[in-house]
């Protein structure tokens, strides 16, 4: 699957591209690993009940593959992906905005240091930037002609960016000049950098946790440790995940495992506090590549831990990165059925759902979303549907019972706003709120 996806999706940054087919190679060392019992209380609970992950419709047809996800608050929420995409919520999820990116490179990765700045990563050496919020964006030439790989935006004007050609690019200016730093790197370099000197470098799968105090130009080993992804909170706490959760609390010198755990890697992980930890699972031990699992990993007290997984049974969904704005809503992008795909979580649980805009018994896609003149609705075969679209003062503005597989809706007459559009067939209704433009 990873490699059909290649082929026919090439607008998906270098950095990505290496990353998915690289985890084909890491599987071999997952099919090989045995169930381990942890060192501490840590419970493992596979959770199918009442969902908190939900897929978000984007509103777009056939949206490219989402490489990368920042939440700055709960409700406004910025993607990126192949192709150039950039899609902006206000509305945590209800409704997506494509913005103008001004390039159809491959778009990596995208930080904000502050609510209005924030920078994208986009194959071909060039840097995105925004001072709005995410409404406009600018091309940054960084003049190096090098693939971008790893991003760490210390503040909106210094920013350290990993490279595939055995460099760091360096800027103090918000982009305007560039300093490249050469230096010995893994080919999959992510970086963190914490303020000028210190910060740390590891590779996606496995390798050794390295770390810089003197701004990138000498890296040492942090004891030979197989760290897999990183998380600093700040310059003395931080946490990796490679078959188990290991945290230090004075800078790398030393790592507590915390214990072993149920998801064995982790493809990218995000901390929120010393006592939360989430991460995306790339892979089951059954010889399946591609990431469709979640795990959270909390702490009760000092030495007992709970691991929660959310495993979603599909292996043509590949999640591949996870960002929370706090402690309860986050949100996870990669790609479902070869299209860009959006998860939500909005109360911190771990457990899994089917689409918002699916329902247990069939699919129905529904686009575009803000719509102006036609509003498309699709379903997986032809079915009994009554459908009726009503404004937020409850007046009915549309109403059609049919038997079809699909169905437009003319709303150029409409009056702007938003609408509640109601799908029912036999006893199940589904609904979504619709804005007009």
């Amino acid at each position: 699957m990873a490699d059909e996806f290649l082929e026919n999706n090439t607008g998906i940054s270098f950095i990505r591209k290496k990353l998915i087919t690289f985890r084909i190679i890491t599987l071999k060392k997952l099919q090989n690993m045995k169930t381990l019992i942890s060192l501490f209380s840590i419970i493992l609970c596979l959770s199918y009940g009442k969902a908190q992950w939900v897929e978000l419709d984007t509103g777009m047809e056939n949206p490219p593959v989402f490489n990368d996800v920042y939440a700055i608050t709960p409700d406004i929420v910025v993607v990126v992906g192949a192709n150039g995409t950039i899609l902006k919520t206000t509305d945590g999820g209800e409704t997506w905005v494509q913005k103008p990116s001004g390039t159809t490179s491959g778009l990596g990765e995208i930080q904000f240091p502050t609510p209005d700045i924030g920078y994208i990563t986009a194959d071909g050496g060039t840097l995105l930037k925004t001072i709005d919020g995410g409404e406009t964006w600018n091309v940054i030439d960084t003049e190096s002609g090098f693939s971008l790989a790893g991003l760490s935006c210390v503040d909106e004007n210094l920013i350290f960016i990993s490279t595939s050609n055995n460099a760091i690019l360096k800027t103090e200016d918000g982009g305007e000049n560039w300093e490249t730093i050469e230096v010995t790197l893994p080919l999959l370099s992510q970086i963190q950098f914490l303020n000028s000197d210190i910060g740390f470098l590891w590779e996606s799968f496995g390798s050794v946790l390295s770390k810089t105090e003197n701004g990138g130009g000498v890296w040492n080993n942090l004891t030979g440790l197989a760290a897999g992804p990183a998380h600093f909170l700040d310059e003395e706490i931080g946490f990796c995940y490679n078959g188990s959760l290991l945290k230090t609390t004075d800078g790398g010198d030393n790592f507590v495992n915390l214990g072993f755990g149920g998801a064995g890697l982790l493809f990218d992980i995000f901390v929120i506090n010393e006592n939360n930890v989430w991460g995306i699972i790339p892979g089951d031990l059954g010889g399946d590549p591609s990431s469709h699992g979640i795990a959270n990993i909390t702490s009760l007290d000092s030495e007992n831990y709970i691991e929660t997984i959310a495993w979603e049974h599909n292996d043509e969904i590949d999640m591949l990165s996870i960002h929370f704005s706090d402690e309860t809503t986050g949100y996870v992008v990669g790609m479902k059925y070869n299209k860009g795909t959006i998860w939500k979580n909005g109360t911190g649980i771990n457990t899994m759902s089917i689409s918002e805009n699916e329902l247990s018994y069939n699919n129905i896609k529904i686009y575009p979303n803000p719509v102006s003149n036609k509003l498309n609705l699709v379903f997986d075969r032809p079915m009994r549907v009554d459908i009726s679209l009503t404004d937020i003062t409850g007046k009915q503005a549309y109403s059609i019972t049919l038997n079809t597989n699909k169905t437009t809706i003319n709303t150029q007459g409409f009056p702007k706003g938003a609408y509640i559009l109601s799908v029912k067939t036999g006893d199940k209704t589904l609904t979504k709120k619709i804005i007009i433009n």
